[in-house]
């Protein structure tokens, strides 16, 4: 998508009244939110109250409200150019172009906050996230101190810039809250700055953010980009991979992206096409971090991306669904990795992901090599160990054969896909419960949050949404959309 343009809202905006002199604000209550959701007032800010002396913060560049999903980042303080204290007249006056920067954490959805402390000298940023075709409404009111002002812009503008490129801005008035109706331009996240008229003067106030236009409509905080394995299916079809998902996605409002990798090949090649593509992602959606929801070797891409390429600043969480974590014992049988290989195995792999010429055959043994379980044991795992920054959350899937199908003693809800029976097969004898290619111990990865009844093909939605009856695909991957949406990604 093209970048977006800067708008500017200008709107009459009514405000609290400006009281005289640097009195004390009064003790605000906090906002109880603990580990639901976004942080409340800032708990460390260290600004002092007025009269005091300021203390100065050295500049951060952690990852603030970034959608770890905990929701305890307020109250950070990053410090740009700090006032001095005056020995003989006190404080030193605040510089407007030097505010001491707290960073209060996530407002989702439905929430509020009141008495929040704003401190001499200090400006705060919040997040939130709205989706596209929406209209939103932001209250502030001041309920001690200063006039306050407000700006709200993408997450990504410098803070030297915010206030000369918001989307919108609060003027300034002398007794009622500020009102400010906001129309927005992308889904996603946006950060509100707020501040005091007279930055001498601390204050406190209520911030309330809420929907008033096309509230029916869902995003998450942080695109979704959805990160395909092989990619073989072609001999069957024209189809899109993930089936049907990102039109879905589109109509709920969420925003997405779909990555376009070699449609086999080594990890480490498809994961340096993933991070250039989220290099074009962050600044298309004016976001500061993606979320990587990938199927089969996408979740091992995601993983990859992350670790060996330093990106755990620019991802918010790993979302695997059925990828081989630990390797998929098939790929070791066919390329005599593992004894007691089965013959034309490795031809049975190759036209499942459809390599026909020399060169596709070579990518495709690569993309092989990569999920066994020898490399994924012995050299995936141990060189990418999970960023602590990066939430990663895990699915795996379980299918059956023909024969165990119709035996009703083991309560089969899913038949495997002909196509892969015959891998199914091969794992079910030395792994255990598979989806046709990747077993269920093997997907397992972080946070192991349920099991699909599906085989790996159903898993996507193909063919052309063709599932068994007990897998929704859809309602599968909207709930993973919510899902993330719930964790603050």
């Amino acid at each position: 998508m093209a970048r977006l343009p800067r708008a500017r809202i200008a709107l009459p905006v009514l405000l609290g009244a400006l009281l005289s002199g640097c009195g004390d604000p009064g003790t605000p209550a906090g906002d109880g939110e603990g580990s639901s959701g976004a942080a409340g007032p800032a708990s460390t800010d260290t600004t002092g109250a007025p009269g005091t002396p300021t203390t100065t913060q050295p500049a951060t560049t952690g990852d603030e409200g970034s959608g770890t999903g905990d929701g305890s980042t307020g109250g950070d303080a990053t410090t740009l150019d700090a006032t001095t204290l005056d020995a003989t007249t006190g404080p030193a006056a605040c510089d407007l172009n030097a505010l001491t920067l707290a960073e209060r954490g996530y407002i989702p959805r439905g929430e509020s906050r009141e008495g929040v402390a704003l401190a001499r000298c200090g400006e705060d940023r919040w997040y939130f996230a709205a989706p596209s075709e929406s209209t939103w409404e932001l209250l502030l009111t001041r309920t001690s101190g200063g006039a306050l002002a407000a700006a709200l812009a993408y997450p990504d503008e410098p803070l030297e810039s915010v206030w000369g490129a918001a989307l919108a801005t609060s003027e300034l008035a002398a007794e009622q809250p500020a009102s400010v109706v906001f129309p927005v331009p992308r889904s996603g996240e946006f950060a509100l700055h707020v501040r005091a008229d007279d930055p001498e003067e601390a204050a406190t106030y209520d911030l309330e953010i809420r929907c008033v236009l096309g509230c029916e409509r869902e995003t998450t905080r942080f695109p979704v980009v959805l990160v395909h394995g092989w990619t073989g299916f072609e001999s069957i079809g024209p189809l899109t991979y993930f089936f049907g998902v990102a039109a879905m996605y589109e109509e709920m409002g969420f925003a997405h992206h779909v990555a376009v990798l070699d449609p086999y090949n080594d990890t480490l090649v498809r994961a340096g096409q993933l991070v250039d593509q989220i290099d074009e992602i962050l600044p298309q959606w004016r976001a500061r971090k993606v979320d990587l929801l990938g199927h089969s070797q996408g979740g091992v891409d995601s993983r990859c991306a992350v670790s060996t390429f330093g990106y755990g600043d620019r991802v918010s969480a790993v979302m695997t669904i059925a990828s081989p974590h630990r390797g998929t014992y098939v790929t070791d049988l066919a390329l005599g990795l593992a004894p007691g290989g089965v013959e034309d195995l490795v031809g049975l792999l190759l036209n499942f992901v459809g390599a026909v010429t020399a060169q596709q055959k070579s990518d495709a043994m690569a993309s092989f090599y990569s999920l066994s379980e020898k490399h994924m044991q012995e050299e995936f795992n141990p060189q990418n160990p999970d960023d602590p920054r990066v939430q990663y959350i895990s699915y795996t899937g379980r299918t059956c054969s023909a024969l165990q199908y119709l035996d009703p003693a083991n309560d089969c809800q899913d038949l495997c896909d002909p196509l892969i029976g015959w891998s199914h097969d091969i794992l079910e004898q030395a792994r255990g419960a598979n989806d046709g290619l990747v077993t269920v111990e093997s997907a397992k990865w972080g946070e192991y949050r349920g099991e699909m009844i599906a085989d790996h093909i159903d898993e996507v939605g193909q063919i052309l949404g063709v599932t068994d009856p007990k897998f929704d695909h859809m309602a599968f991957y909207r709930d993973r959309a919510r899902e993330l949406a719930a964790g603050q990604h």
